[in-house]
């Protein structure tokens, strides 16, 4: 070999050698953690995302990290642990059984036509509380059964691979009772080929998971929920009692009137004070279907009010300084479903009825007749919106006169002569006076 051509292959590998040092170098150091599962069948999940089966060496770089062993019919196990570089204790996920059966009607789903068979199978959503296993478990090999059971209903089917985030496939699946539909999860179109299932028809009830060296079942409950209330006709300001249960659901939503009124717990109760007729609804979804319940509660928000005058006509007579007559009336009330109750001209009253005594005085002042009328309203409103206004009125007549003049009055028998002979005689006796007292003089 030629001298040129050892140069040559020499200068190459310190380029691969450099190459390998800067990729190395520039590669983080990666922090390892073993975790051991039971059932050998459960999954892995790293943050919410599907990681990989059975009991796995994880080698991640240092961190924070939220580690969820699952597995469908066992009470799932997850905890976070921040991760060094070097030892880390292991996990050791004993996960324990699910004590309860399945029963029908039912169905299977089993997948085909994807390579990859560690895939993890997802039923009406994303999320480790919708895993129902690996494709492994479901794709009924001609010598080990493995059998996916589901309820009869219609499924949302979501296929992730491991270590991934996005699906590779989502499609409605429509399950018929007694019947296996094969969903091929590799063609272009989604196919799905029924076929009798007549083990479905004399099978009795399923554990939730079973496994063996070859075969595997999985039999994934309904989901149950319902909503009620301990009424469903209130006046406005009462209270009602609203109840909701739900079981094998993985995420639940209650409503009223459409708006967000609690999430989860999925077994709850709730005092409330309804404003208007409500419509509470609980939606319940899980691997084993959807479940819609709903109640209403009708919400009287009208108001009641009546107002009656008695007497509706007083009388009113007024001499000078001296009222002579002057009627009285009496306003009764009532207001139903009410919560502020207003009488003009007097203002705010307490309770649902009662009566105000009215004492009734003209407005005008001069002399004269009396004719006007007293007008009173009652206007009763609800927290609800409800209002209702009502009117009465008491007629007031009568008289306004002026003080009484005293008169001197002769009497009509009476003759003006004797007057007249007393004037003659009191003039003479007067003239005669006169002229004595000036004789003396």
């Amino acid at each position: 070999m030629k001298y040129s051509s050892l140069r040559r292959i020499a200068f190459v590998l310190s380029i691969l050698l450099i190459t390998a040092s800067v990729a190395y170098a520039e590669k983080p150091e990666m922090a390892k953690i073993r975790v051991n599962v039971s059932p050998s069948e459960a999954y892995i999940f790293i943050d919410g995302n599907p990681y990989t089966h059975r009991s796995h060496t994880l080698r991640l770089t240092p961190g924070e990290y939220t580690i969820g062993v699952y597995n469908y019919g066992f009470v799932p196990q997850v905890q976070t642990i921040t991760l060094k570089t070097g030892e880390n204790p292991e996990i050791n996920a004993r996960l324990t059984p699910v004590p309860a059966v399945v029963n029908g009607p039912w169905g299977r789903i089993q997948i085909e036509g994807n390579a990859n068979d560690k895939a993890a199978v997802f039923l009406n959503g994303i999320g480790p509380e919708f895993f129902v296993g690996h494709i492994d478990e479901m794709n009924n090999d001609v010598l080990a059964k493995q059998r996916l059971v589901v309820p009869v209903g219609t499924y949302d089917l979501i296929l992730i691979n491991p270590k991934e985030k996005t699906p590779f496939f989502t499609g409605k699946v429509e399950v018929r009772e007694n019947e296996r539909v094969i969903v091929d999860a590799a063609a272009k179109e989604n196919t799905r080929v029924y076929k009798p299932w007549k083990r479905g028809e004399t099978h009795g009830a399923f554990k939730r998971f079973e496994a063996g060296t070859k075969t595997a079942d999985i039999a994934v409950a309904p989901v149950k929920a319902g909503i009620t209330l301990d009424k469903t006709q209130i006046a406005c300001g009462e209270y009602v009692n609203l109840t909701w249960n739900s079981a094998d659901a993985a995420k639940i939503s209650v409503t009223a009137n459409g708006k967000p009124l609690a999430e989860s717990p999925f077994t709850g109760e709730q005092k409330l004070q309804p404003l208007e007729t409500t419509k509470y609804e609980l939606h319940a979804v899980g691997p084993g279907g959807v479940v819609d319940s709903s109640t209403t509660v009708s919400v009287d928000t009208a108001v009641k009010a009546s107002l009656l005058a008695t007497p509706a006509d007083v009388k009113y007579e007024k001499v000078g300084d001296r009222v002579l007559e002057q009627g009285s009336s009496k306003l009764t009330w009532t207001a139903a479903n009410a919560n502020v109750v207003r009488i003009e001209p007097f203002g705010l009253v307490k309770g649902d009825n009662g009566s105000v005594p009215l004492t009734l005085i003209p407005s005008q002042i001069a002399l004269g007749p009396v004719d006007e009328t007293k007008t009173y309203s009652i206007t009763a409103t609800n927290i609800c919106g409800g209002s209702a206004t009502q009117t009465a009125a008491v007629h007031l007549t009568g008289n306004i006169a002026p003080e009484e003049v005293a008169e001197v009055k002769m009497p009509q028998t009476a003759s003006p002569l004797p007057l007249l002979g007393l004037l003659g005689f009191g003039s003479v006796f007067t003239g005669f006076l006169f002229r004595a007292v000036r004789k003396n003089r």
